[in-house]
């Protein structure tokens, strides 16, 4: 499966990593500012989507779906760029999986302070797990694929970044740590992000 694609193409499906990690976190902590008395410490992102937020409809749709679109977009780029072999392949599929899992979460909201009571609830829960595996997945599956190309150094950054990513889930569920939901989730989806961003700004420089 050989995605072939122009320079020009090459580099705007790149650009949409960028773009999405940018503009979500952006939109995430311009959302959580507004709304007086959530702590982006304490309470999770989800809840800026859940069903009683005021802001519900612009985190879930513009946050969440869009963001899924854009990692759907990378997974593509990705693809495109590296090498056709097995590896790459099942990378690029965790990807564009992850990407439309995301996208979905945004049609399930969480119920108020995300304790799953209603079935929308609940498949809000199944929905943005699996891309909290997926994407953290496939950035450590990329860090061979990636040495061989670019050097050891970005090898090393794409494992560790997928693994202090996927660390995050298994963390967050220790009861002395439940006061840092907010941090630590941010901080699991951030570490995807950056990898996504980087990668993205690596192939886009090297298109040029």
């Amino acid at each position: 499966m050989k995605l072939n694609f122009s320079n020009k193409t090459q580099r705007l499906l790149a650009l949409s990593g960028i773009i999405g990690s940018i503009f979500f976190f952006t939109l995430l902590t311009i959302l959580g500012l507004m709304w007086i008395g959530y702590n982006p410490i304490t309470t999770g992102m989800s809840e800026i989507g859940a069903v009683n937020s005021p802001f519900k409809d612009i985190m879930n749709y513009l946050g969440l779906s869009l963001l899924g679109i854009f990692i759907a977009i990378f997974g593509i780029g990705f693809k495109a760029y590296f090498k056709n072999n097995l590896q790459l392949i099942i990378i690029f599929i965790l990807l564009v999986i992850g990407g439309i899992f995301m996208f979905s979460v945004g049609f399930f909201p969480c119920d108020p302070q995300c304790i799953d009571v209603t079935l929308t609830g609940e498949l809000h829960s199944i929905t943005s797990t699996i891309p909290a595996i997926l994407i953290p997945l496939a950035a450590m599956l990329s860090a061979y694929p990636i040495s061989k190309i670019w050097g050891n150094r970005w090898g090393y950054a794409s494992f560790s970044l997928g693994v202090f990513s996927m660390a995050s889930g298994p963390i967050m569920l220790l009861e002395s740590l439940y006061n840092f939901t907010g941090l630590i989730q941010r901080l699991g989806i951030g570490f995807s992000l950056l990898w996504i961003f980087i990668i993205s700004l690596k192939i886009n420089k090297e298109m040029c």
